[in-house]
């Protein structure tokens, strides 16, 4: 499923346009956004199902919002002695291995761009936690090499794959068949 967010897809095409994703959590900088909403174009890309364009040539406009965004949690890598990693000392030994959690939610919105109405609306979410001693499997893609390349390797690469992969298939399948008009 990997690179592939649905089956392979040969139909008419539907003209979308994506936001600027909305950074609404603290901690994000502008690029990390700028590089989300590039992975997310690409993987749109993959679906075959869309052509995007500007917003004033789009029938539909793709808004998202970042709600959550914590790539180490539950003690993250300094573990509960703050002496490095659980793995690198005798107190994590004692302690047991702190695990590094990662979060991310996404509000996501398909409007139709003449209307302004929102035709359908969803919160992705997904969480990942980092096995001790084992790199988390990422998706071996150009977006973990700009913009994201902190996370590749690491459970926020995951979360961050797995909720783009997500929002796709969502709006796939929420997008109505009237819309795959044929090209003028």
């Amino acid at each position: 499923l990997i690179g592939e967010p649905l089956s392979p897809y040969t139909g008419v095409r539907v003209k979308i346009a994506i936001n600027d994703f909305e950074l609404k959590t603290s901690g994000l900088d502008a690029q990390v956004g700028l590089a989300l909403k590039e992975y997310f174009t690409s993987i749109l890309n993959t679906t075959k199902r869309f052509i995007i364009t500007s917003p004033q040539e789009a029938d539909l406009i793709i808004s998202v919002g970042v709600i959550e965004f914590i790539p180490e949690s539950s003690g993250g890598k300094s573990g509960l002695a703050g002496g490095g990693s659980a793995a690198s000392g005798f107190m994590g030994g004692l302690l047991g291995e702190a695990l590094n959690k990662a979060n991310m939610q996404l509000s996501l919105r398909i409007i139709d761009r003449i209307s302004s109405k929102v035709i359908s609306s969803r919160d992705i979410q997904s969480q990942a936690a980092e096995n001790p001693g084992k790199k988390t499997k990422t998706p071996h893609d150009k977006a973990f090499k700009a913009g994201l390349s902190e996370y590749a390797q690491e459970p926020m690469g995951k979360v961050i794959h797995d909720c783009l992969i997500e929002a796709a298939r969502y709006i796939a399948q929420n997008v109505p068949l009237n819309y795959y008009n044929p090209p003028r």
